[in-house]
């Protein structure tokens, strides 16, 4: 529900459509939960179960929704479902968009994603419960920010990052980009060496910006930095090409994770528990069949 759709209701119809918008939501991603667990998958959830929460001029939040109570009642059923499982089991996590940059050179954007990023993690709460600010429950983005010193990119991202409240540390990882600055090697020198934050490897990123480091060395290097909390990582996989673009993602794959792994494998990897997001168009569809192609490990 955008904010112009928003106010052409007066504000208490506006707030009661919005609240029916969000309780469908929550249902969609239990259902949706537990689809993917039937299946044996995980579940990147999105980033839209609460239209308009963090726009300053629509100034809604929770309490503001006539369904508040129902609302409540259908977190619990989710934590309830959530709980009946392992991360290792049942792992799910969120993918904020590509404007939340906690690195900008502008403070208005900085304070907004900071916003942002708070929701998600109080998001993560109502969903997995407060056990759940840990690594194995991410909040992924990107620095997206490449114009300027690496170095002073770094440190207002550190600042930043500083700021952040609790919930949000300890779940923000980091992902490789496809152009600019932030490569494997980047992220690690600059940003994980300085606080820890582990680095989400993109194996189509790296492909189309690989930095210092071959595929080998990202893979092995950016899997240190989630072993070091004790967390299986986290990773992207993915393949491109769509429109003739060598970034856009195809709908479905021609590999798999698995295949990927064969050949880029280390005697320090090779026995590492690694978890995969599957980012192709066709979602399900294209996990169904790549496990059914290539005996994809659920």
């Amino acid at each position: 529900m955008r904010f112009t759709q928003f106010e052409k209701h007066d504000r208490v119809e506006a707030l009661e459509i919005l609240g029916e918008r969000a309780l469908e939501n929550l249902e969609t991603t239990l259902q949706t939960m537990k689809h993917a667990k039937s299946n044996d998958w995980g579940y990147r959830i999105s980033s839209t179960l609460f239209p308009l929460f963090n726009l300053d001029k629509a100034n809604v939040g929770l309490l503001d929704l006539p369904n508040a109570t129902l609302i409540d009642d259908k977190f619990q059923e989710i934590r309830s479902f959530v709980y009946g499982h392992s991360p290792r089991d049942f792992r799910i996590s969120f993918h904020p968009d590509h404007f939340n940059v906690l690195c900008s050179a502008n403070p208005e954007v900085v304070r907004r994603t900071i916003n942002e990023l708070d929701h998600h993690a109080w998001l993560m709460d109502e969903i997995a419960g407060e056990a759940s600010r840990s690594y194995w429950y991410p909040l992924n983005i990107h620095m997206s920010r490449s114009s300027g010193e690496p170095e002073q990119i770094a440190a207002e991202f550190l600042e930043n990052y500083l700021k952040l409240p609790p919930r949000v540390q300890s779940r923000l990882v980091l992902e490789n980009e496809d152009k600019g600055l932030w490569t494997p090697d980047m992220l690690f020198e600059l940003i994980h060496l300085e606080c820890g934050i582990p680095i989400t490897f993109d194996n189509l990123h790296h492909k189309c910006n690989p930095g210092l480091w071959d595929a080998k060395e990202a893979f092995r290097v950016c899997c240190s930095t989630w072993k070091a909390h004790d967390v299986n990582p986290l990773f992207h996989y993915s393949e491109g090409g769509a429109n003739n673009n060598p970034r856009a993602h195809t709908d479905f794959a021609t590999s798999s994770p698995d295949i990927w792994r064969e050949q880029h494998e280390s005697y320090q990897t090779q026995s590492l528990n690694v978890d995969w997001d599957i980012e192709l168009k066709q979602k399900d569809y294209a996990i169904t069949l790549m496990q059914e192609q290539y005996q994809l490990v659920a």
